[in-house]
């Protein structure tokens, strides 16, 4: 395709992949005669040998080249949904010319058998009477019209099997072209939507109810979700939002390109959505205000005071506030120095005493640094592991409620080498990666009210204290884990938030997957009547100060901004 479809059309299959896929299984080569004429007549070297075996055949009724075509995917603009659409129609006729050609070159196939087989029957009905007694000869002829029978039935069977690949290859395509019209027909629809606003920002009052010729007020005939491209869960939620009955996708269109060259999107025409991952046009917002007053390692120590470890802040190289104890003074365990706005583990060194923190620090950054639990509860096989505790907390639209779940089911992060305090590699001291899930761990129907409790503790002073605010007339969630660890006595520990957490779906992982947390989690912020919170428990409900209507920005003149507003 010329143009803007790359996206869509990978390389299409050339016509030895498609010989490969839909296999030659005409035994000819028997037939020497047969196998030169075939040769001779416009059959390229494409195509693969002759396989008597008829395993080619089978391969070929399984499918073949089925599995080279490209199929439709779910489009979050209109260019892109025109270019899928182009280039499924321009797979559709590559398809009916590639099966054209060659179901040819099987018909040929057929025809040479078929030739070879008459000529000689006819040597047969010739043969004189002295020839006719000469058993070489008669054996040889018979042999050779054996073969050549078979080659002929051989090439019969491959043309239709041929014939019965191409079908089902152009109802594919054809099936995969009527996907495609269906979702351009949902788009049109959706942007003639005349009850979809425009959104305005939050220092405006709210855009007036659109209304018909008789005054009754338009309302919108689905609720629409836009993928904005801005990365977290966006597109995860909008795809699970989308297997309800009354959502359609609303299309985006891009926004606005930053002075290094970054693209941002806005739902087409810059309207209002139910659901978008750029919370100016969303009625929901999937991002909390305060956020990260959880995610900053330094900031949420404010919030947990005895829940989390004893911690020490490294900044510019030094101490901020108290040191640790002098060497001696302290249990031999691994003290951990962590950048403070850094997940996943990728940025923490472990070292055994705390005289040693320093070192492991870069002037430029901010670091926390903790010593190990004590006394920590291991696996049966003596192995570290720590919890991955799932969280949802929603404000509603006065922006003064907020209701804290938590989930039933979480992970355990299990460290492959058993844990002993006098070992220093990050493989034994740190788990990063999701191991097993929690609900066999004899330590969990204990553990999880204890962790409920400290994150609703968290939680409520982080609303009481106005770090996390609410969006006056709109709805704010997050989906995000805490990491806690228990020691021998049973008590939890919490150590930090992470406000993006590792969410997996049915296509990535089959077999363990989070597909029943989102839908759950979702039914929670957006109800429907075919909605369950599953495996969700209500944690409790805290209460915030009202939000204060935001001052309009003074605006400059020539600035984007004053060119919108003209």
């Amino acid at each position: 395709l010329k143009g803007g479809c790359s996206r869509w059309m990978r390389p299409f299959p050339s016509a030895a992949m498609a010989a490969g896929g839909m296999a030659d299984v005409a035994a000819v080569g028997a037939a020497a005669t047969s196998s030169q004429r075939i040769a001779q007549d416009s059959l390229s070297p494409d195509v693969p040998p002759v396989d008597s075996s008829g395993a080619r055949d089978a391969n070929m009724r399984k499918g073949g080249a089925m599995d080279a075509l490209v199929k439709y995917e779910r489009s979050w603009s209109i260019q892109d949904a025109l270019d899928q659409h182009a280039a499924l129609a321009e797979q559709r006729e590559a398809i009916a010319d590639l099966g054209r050609n060659r179901l040819r070159i099987r018909q040929k196939q057929v025809w040479y058998a078929r030739i070879e087989v008459e000529d000689l029957l006819e040597a047969i009905r010739g043969l004189g009477a002295a020839d006719a007694g000469d058993a070489n000869r008669v054996a040889d002829l018979a042999g050779r019209l054996r073969s050549a029978s078979r080659a002929l039935r051989l090439a019969t069977r491959a043309k239709a099997a041929e014939q019965d690949v191409a079908v089902r290859q152009l109802a594919f395509a054809e099936a995969e072209i009527e996907a495609s019209r269906r979702e351009m027909a949902a788009m049109k629809e959706a942007i003639d939507d005349k009850g979809v606003v425009v959104a305005t920002d939050d220092s405006q009052s709210a855009p007036p109810q659109p209304v018909d010729a008789s005054g009754q007020p338009v309302m919108q005939r689905y609720r629409y979700c836009t993928n904005c491209k801005v990365g977290g869960h966006g597109q995860r939620f909008c795809e699970y939002l989308l297997e309800r009955p009354d959502w359609r996708i609303y299309p985006n269109q891009k926004w606005f390109q930053d002075e290094k060259s970054n693209e941002y999107y806005c739902p087409l025409g810059k309207r209002l959505v139910d659901f978008a991952d750029e919370s100016h046009f969303s009625r929901i917002s999937m991002y909390l205000k305060g956020r990260a007053w959880l995610e900053e390692k330094t900031k949420v120590l404010d919030l947990a005071p005895g829940l989390i470890p004893e911690t020490y802040i490294i900044e510019k190289g030094q101490w901020k506030g108290a040191a640790p104890p002098p060497d001696d003074e302290v249990p031999v365990l691994p003290w951990f120095v962590k950048e403070a706005d850094r997940n996943w583990g990728t940025s923490v060194h472990v070292c055994a005493k705390p005289s040693e923190c320093l070192g492991l620090a870069k002037s430029d950054a901010t670091y926390v640094v903790q010593q190990h639990v004590r006394d920590p509860l291991l696996m049966a096989d003596g192995r570290k592991c720590h919890i991955k505790f799932y969280v949802l907390l929603l404000c509603l639209e006065d922006g003064i409620r907020w209701r804290l779940h938590t989930f039933k089911e979480g992970y355990l992060s299990i460290s492959p080498n058993r844990w002993t305090p006098e070992d220093l590699s990050k493989e034994t001291q740190v788990t990063i990666i999701r191991t097993e899930r929690i609900g066999n761990w004899e330590a969990w129907p204990d553990a999880y009210p204890k962790c409920q409790a400290a994150v609703a503790k968290v939680i409520e002073r982080a609303v009481s204290d106005g770090k996390l605010e609410g969006r006056l007339g709109k709805r704010q969630f997050e989906i995000f884990s805490a990491d806690f660890m228990v020691d021998a006595r049973g008590d939890v520990w919490l150590f930090e938030f992470n406000m993006s957490p590792v969410l997996k779906d049915p296509k990535d992982a089959p077999k363990v997957n989070d597909a029943e947390m989102v839908r759950g989690a979702l039914s929670i912020v957006a109800p429907w009547e075919r909605g369950s919170p599953g495996l969700w428990d209500f944690a409790g409900e805290f209460h915030g100060a009202p939000p204060k209507p935001r001052k309009p920005a003074p605006v400059e003149e020539g600035s984007k901004e004053a060119t919108e507003a003209t």
